[in-house]
Formats: C-alpha cells, sequence, structure tokens
C-alpha cells in the first residue's frame, strides 16, 4: 500500500535536486574543489607537458562520461546538442590552456584570483552575444577589478606578468562559456552536451600535444602523479565541472559566476596553507579589491538603491 508514495517522494527529490538553493551549493562545492585544484595542477605542470596534462584529464573525464551516461548521449544525438556541446569545449578547452600555461608562469595564488575575474567578465560577455547591456553596478565592479589587477600584476618591477595575462585571456573564455551553457544548457540534455564538452576538450588538447610536446618519460608516472591525473579526470571534471553546468541551467549566470569565483580564494587558502605562498601586503589589497569587484557585481543593485529610511514608509499622504 505504500507504493503509490514512493513516485511522489522521487518527484519531490528530483525537484530538490533541480531547485535553485541545492544548485547554488553544487557551485560552492565545485568551486571548492577547483581551488584545490590550483594547487595541485602547479605540481603536476612540474611533471607533465600542458597540453599533455589536459589531454589524459579530459580523454579520462570522457571515457567516465560515456560509461555514466551513454544511454543519454545516444538518445541526443541530435545536431543541436552536438554542437553546443562543440561549442561549449571549444570556449573551455581555451580557458583551460590559457590558465594553464599561465599557472607556469605566475604563482597558484595570483591564477586564481585573477581567473576568478570572469565573474565581472560574464554581464559584458552576455552583451556582446545580444542578452542585454550591462548595468551600471558592472561598470563600477570592472573599474574596481581593474585597479585590483594593477596591485596584483606588478610583478618585480614588470607592469606585466605574461602568466598573469595569460591567466586573464583564459577567464575571458570561462566567462563565454558560462553565458553559453546558461543560454543553450536549459534547451538540451546537460549531461549529453557534457560528455561532447569533454571529448573536444580531450581531442584538441591530445592534437596540441602531438604537435607541440614531447612525451614525458615513463618515470614520471609514480603513484602519487597517477593519483593526480585521476584526481583531475574524474573529481574536478566529471563532478565538479558536470555539476556546475547542471547548476548554471537552473540559476542566472551573474549570480553563478559569482558564486563559482569563490575557487579563488580557496584557491589562495590552499597555496598559502600547502605550497608555502606570502601573501604581500600589495597582494592583499589587490585581492581584496577584486573580491569587492565580484561581490558588488552582484550586490551593487541593491547598494546603488539604497536610501536612508526606505522601507519605513511614507509619512506624506
Amino acid at each position: 500500500m505504500t507504493a503509490p508514495s514512493c513516485p511522489g517522494a522521487r518527484t519531490k527529490v528530483l525537484r530538490a535536486l533541480d531547485s535553485s538553493g541545492f544548485c547554488k551549493i553544487l557551485i560552492i562545492v565545485s568551486a571548492l574543489t577547483w581551488g584545490f585544484s590550483f594547487f595541485v595542477m602547479k605540481d603536476a605542470t612540474a611533471e607533465f607537458p600542458v597540453f599533455f596534462l589536459l589531454a589524459v584529464r579530459f580523454g579520462l573525464a570522457s571515457l567516465v562520461m560515456l560509461v555514466v551516461f551513454g544511454r543519454r548521449v545516444i538518445a541526443h544525438l541530435d545536431r543541436r546538442t552536438i554542437g553546443v556541446g562543440v561549442l561549449l569545449g571549444v570556449l573551455e578547452w581555451a580557458g583551460y590552456a590559457f590558465q594553464t600555461v599561465g599557472l607556469t608562469m605566475t604563482t597558484p595564488g595570483k591564477s586564481a584570483f585573477l581567473t576568478g575575474c570572469y565573474c565581472v567578465m560574464v554581464p559584458f560577455c552576455a552583451w556582446a552575444l545580444g542578452l542585454g547591456r550591462p548595468e551600471r553596478h558592472n561598470v563600477i565592479a570592472a573599474f574596481v577589478c581593474v585597479a585590483g589587477l594593477g596591485l596584483v600584476a606588478l610583478d618585480g618591477g614588470s607592469l606585466v606578468n605574461s602568466g598573469d595575462l595569460l591567466t586573464l585571456v583564459g577567464a575571458v573564455f570561462y566567462a563565454l562559456q558560462m553565458v553559453e551553457v546558461s543560454k543553450h544548457g536549459p534547451d538540451c540534455d546537460v549531461w549529453a552536451i557534457t560528455t561532447w564538452q569533454f571529448i573536444v576538450m580531450g581531442v584538441a588538447s591530445a592534437v596540441s600535444s602531438a604537435v607541440l610536446e614531447t612525451p614525458p618519460p615513463v618515470s614520471v608516472y609514480t603513484p602519487y602523479n597517477v593519483f593526480v591525473l585521476v584526481f583531475l579526470a574524474v573529481v574536478c571534471s566529471c563532478v565538479a565541472l558536470a555539476a556546475i553546468n547542471h547548476a548554471f541551467t537552473k540559476v542566472d549566470p551573474t549570480a553563478g559566476a559569482l558564486l563559482s569565483s569563490l575557487e579563488s580564494p580557496f584557491g589562495v587558502a590552499f597555496s598559502v596553507m600547502f605550497a608555502g605562498e606570502v601573501l604581500t601586503g600589495r597582494l592583499v589589497a589587490g585581492f581584496a579589491l577584486i573580491f569587492l569587484a565580484i561581490a558588488f557585481s552582484e550586490a551593487g543593485p541593491q547598494i546603488l538603491s539604497w536610501r536612508p529610511g526606505k522601507g519605513k514608509g511614507r509619512s506624506d499622504s
């Protein structure tokens, strides 16, 4: 007699998993995972060539996704699903390529914060793609962010560190990917497009590695390095990236970008704890300005519209 209640309970669980609140939690957990990956990736790039590392990471991720979601991929072999997946793969691969190459030239903490600037870029990317003009608070946030970037990027007397610039370019592609998944994801099967996304990223990385790099020696495949490769493929890609793609189909892209940018402070925290990075006063000031810009890009409308006494009611008749 209890069977009829099972479908209802299942429906409630599915609704909870698709709720905006749960999806925001998914984004925060993914941000925490990616924050830790800055520290892990820095070690991995010292052992493996950049594109070889990305080829292994997303090649393994593709296989896992095909095993878990193969039936959904086959059920959605249509032009739109494949096209969206390929587009997301190209954008995300470009972001990872620029970020990972940049990471070899800068510190994990700086890379984490500069990557987090995609949060401020999302409204402008949406405007460029015809989704509406950025509002005043977005422009203010951009100027504050530029001031913070100036403090962060002034490195050792040179105006701009090349690794910082490459990381910023990667952030632009991340912002574009977030806008596109938020725009097209709700109309497609998110697990199918994510699988195609990983396939494209793996193939693009493998081709780049074959053309530009020499394969690493067998001696680098230590148990720890193999664990790192599996961690990056399964946890940071299959779990975190697939979860965040799902979440961006349920939440506003600007709000989602703000939450996902928490990977930046998480990245700095892990870098300080495990990589021995030292936070100078200049970096702290720059990080603070960038974080304020990210926060203001979300809370700006409430701040700019606030008036003393607002909400207390009108005394005139």
